[in-house]
């Protein structure tokens, strides 16, 4: 898909390219799978920081506005606004001014607050996603440092940025980060209740239903303390702190290349519970598979398998272990014991 306004100006300031971008992402495109996009954003650490910057404001400007009539009028006048009247300026100053007349409260853009003391340790747990990815493939994010992070299906994260610190808090799912190390502003991952400290390393977590799973890939982390317990410090490649309530935390050595399988969109388990091993499945989306026999449910099932397509798994087990699958007629499937 084309998008002229975007090749009209190579000098473009990357502020203005990227509040172009915004525009077209509010009015309904998916930007963030367009190629021209990725290219753009992912071509020079600026635009990266200028992406990151920019979505904070319109989530924030949009969750704090609601259905505000002031704030949709002048919404609609910013998105209505020429390319060549500084789109940045335009359309999201235009939300500011709205956010403070119509709704009383105080709105800054996140480079404001580069330089301020950090009035928390980072996004609260019911923030507002900064990058989120739905059922389907996993996608990568360049963050406004440089670090990156690769979101599996149904996974979010919040990213909050200030002078001395770079806190991001894992909302949802699961969460590969490459982690560019600044001594001077720690990178730190907060969870359900506790927090992962980067110390120059590549490294997954992962939110279960009940357990939070660290996998480290390279370099060091520190995971904050369970209460009453001293923090866990990972160091070896393939390191994984499994956190489960009211358990003693478990510290394991698993193989890398199957624990970041996801990544790939293979899916890799090993006497894996057939009930959980579906779920799993069936977080890439597609007709769902269902384990309809609770007796069906502890089957330990092994192997490699391809993710987005829940009955193909189905059938593929049929194949190998004693279990019947019927094709729903939405085309999911049920799986029972045989």
């Amino acid at each position: 898909m084309s998008h002229p306004f975007v090749q009209a100006d190579q000098d473009a300031a990357p502020e203005d390219t990227a509040a172009l971008w915004l525009l077209r992402r509010d009015a309904g495109q998916d930007v963030e799978s367009d190629p021209q996009f990725i290219a753009w954003r992912d071509g020079a650490p600026d635009n990266a920081r200028a992406w990151a910057h920019a979505a904070s404001i319109w989530q924030t400007a949009g969750s704090a506005s609601g259905d505000d009539p002031l704030f949709v009028a002048l919404r609609r006048d910013a998105l209505q606004a020429r390319p060549d009247r500084r789109p940045l300026v335009a359309a999201l100053t235009a939300m500011a001014a709205a956010l403070v007349v119509a709704v009383g409260l105080a709105w800054f853009p996140l480079s404001s607050r580069i330089g301020a003391t950090p009035a928390q340790p980072g996004p609260s747990i019911d923030a507002a996603p900064t990058f989120a990815v739905a059922a389907g493939t996993p996608n990568t994010f360049a963050l406004p440092d440089g670090s990156r992070v690769t979101l599996n299906a149904n996974s979010a994260i919040a990213v909050d940025y200030r002078a001395g610190s770079r806190a991001v808090r894992l909302l949802r799912g699961q969460a590969y980060f490459s982690v560019v190390h600044d001594t001077q502003r720690p990178f730190t991952v907060a969870t359900r209740a506790r927090t992962i400290t980067d110390l120059g390393t590549e490294f997954d977590v992962r939110l279960g239903d009940r357990a939070m799973t660290v996998t480290l890939a390279k370099g060091a982390v520190a995971v904050s303390a369970a209460p009453g317990r001293d923090d866990i410090r990972l160091s070896t490649p393939g390191q994984q702190l499994v956190s489960t309530p009211n358990q003693a935390d478990a510290v394991t050595r698993v193989d890398l290349t199957k624990a970041l399988s996801w990544r790939t969109r293979l899916l890799e388990f090993s006497e894996t519970p057939l009930a959980d091993a579906v779920a799993e499945v069936n977080r890439y989306g597609g007709p769902s598979a269902k384990v309809v026999d609770p007796t069906a449910a502890t089957l330990p099932v092994s192997g490699q398998y391809r993710a987005g397509d829940p009955t193909r798994f189905a059938q593929s087990l049929a194949e190998v272990y004693r279990v019947r699958v019927r094709t729903r007629g939405d085309g999911g499937a049920d799986i029972t014991s045989r």
